[in-house]
Parts: C-alpha cells; sequence; structure tokens
C-alpha cells in the first residue's frame, strides 16, 4: 500500500443549478470532472472510487484516464438512489472504500476543478503523521472546505446523513483537525453558469 488513503471522488449530483452535467463542461485541455480526478490520480492516494448516479456513461472523464497509468488507479461506483441526494452517495463510496480496509477515506468533489496536488498531499500528511483524530479537514478562512479524511472508526456517523447533508454537518460531533490554506482558487467550486462565466473569463486561472 503507497499510504492505504482511499478517496471517495462525489460525481453524482444533479447539476440542477447548472440546467446540464456540469462534469461533462469543457476546461482548458479536459472537463470539469476530470481536473480534480487526474489531481487526484496523479497523488499518492492509494485508490479513488468515482461515484456516480445510474446511467451516467462516465463519458466526461477524459479518455488518457482510462488508460496505464491512470487507470489502474481508480474504480466506478454507481449509486442507484443518487437522486435522494449526496448522503447517499457519500454512503455508497463509503462501503466501497470499507471493503477496502483504508487506513482513512478522503472525500472529493468533483466541481472543484482547480483543487491542488498540494492540498491532498499536505491532508494526508498531517493525517498518517500528525493527527489522533476523527478527521483533518482543509479550511480557508476559518471555514471548512473538502477535501476532508474521515477515520474508519467514524464511518457509524457519517452512514446517518440524510438527502442533501454534506459530511460536515458532524464535524461538530467529533475531534478533528482543520489545516487552513490561503488559496481560495483551490475551492472555488463551479455550481452555476456564471460560476463556469466566471472561470471562462480568466478570473480563476
Amino acid at each position: 500500500m503507497k499510504n492505504g488513503i482511499i478517496a471517495i471522488y462525489l460525481a453524482a449530483g444533479k447539476s440542477s443549478r447548472m440546467g446540464g452535467n456540469k462534469l461533462s463542461l469543457p476546461l482548458s485541455t479536459c472537463t470539469i470532472g476530470s481536473s480534480a480526478l487526474r489531481t487526484a490520480l496523479s497523488s499518492s492516494l492509494e485508490h479513488v472510487l468515482v461515484v456516480s448516479k445510474i446511467a451516467d456513461s462516465l463519458d466526461w472523464i477524459d479518455p488518457s484516464l482510462f488508460c496505464s497509468p491512470y487507470s489502474s488507479q481508480w474504480s466506478p461506483v454507481v449509486c442507484d438512489d443518487a437522486e435522494k441526494g449526496q448522503a447517499h452517495s457519500l454512503q455508497r463510496g463509503l462501503h466501497a472504500a470499507m471493503s477496502m480496509n483504508p487506513k482513512g477515506i478522503m472525500v472529493l468533489l468533483a466541481d472543484q476543478p482547480f483543487l491542488s496536488r498540494s492540498i491532498i498531499e499536505q491532508l494526508i500528511t498531517v493525517y498518517n503523521h500528525a493527527h489522533q483524530g476523527d478527521f483533518v479537514a482543509a479550511s480557508f478562512e476559518e471555514t471548512p472546505r473538502p477535501p476532508v479524511i474521515f477515520s474508519p472508526r467514524v464511518i457509524p456517523k457519517l452512514m446517518k446523513l440524510q438527502g442533501d447533508e454534506g459530511a460536515r454537518k458532524i464535524f461538530q460531533e467529533l475531534e478533528g483537525m482543520f489545516v487552513e490554506f490561503s488559496e481560495a482558487r483551490d475551492f472555488y467550486d463551479i455550481d452555476t453558469k456564471e460560476d463556469y462565466e466566471r472561470v471562462l473569463g480568466g478570473e480563476w486561472r
């Protein structure tokens, strides 16, 4: 094993605020959905589980990520009830991750295309070498942001989330560590056409 950290890449959202599948929108040389996935696959993560909704052909994933050396580093996971909310996608990913006996589970969002490899590596380092709590989460301006690494022992609490509840909801119930970062760009998520137009206009390049 590289470091025992399994990532859940949440890519089963409705894109309702965008009005279409935002993950397939072009961004630089690939797509929004492929950007953070490529970053994750280039990191020291043990494996990445891509959680998508049923009938998703994954055509938003860059063809190169289906080839060596990337193809062995990720697996697709279908969430049959993704329409019920993000908690269901997360729990589907947790089921798959736990079968791999992880040391920790990182949650990543597919609509954060500018997430840097440096943030992923720093969180892994803190989790593996300086952390004894329930989670290690990124933070910007003292506000928790994805990604976050959870200890497997808190999975029962995560499995109780419902609907569109995110994992952030249970931070107050846990003992964890926040790692503060200074670049807003790393955490920029694309939810609306306006968000996307700002990116195309160069505001976040």
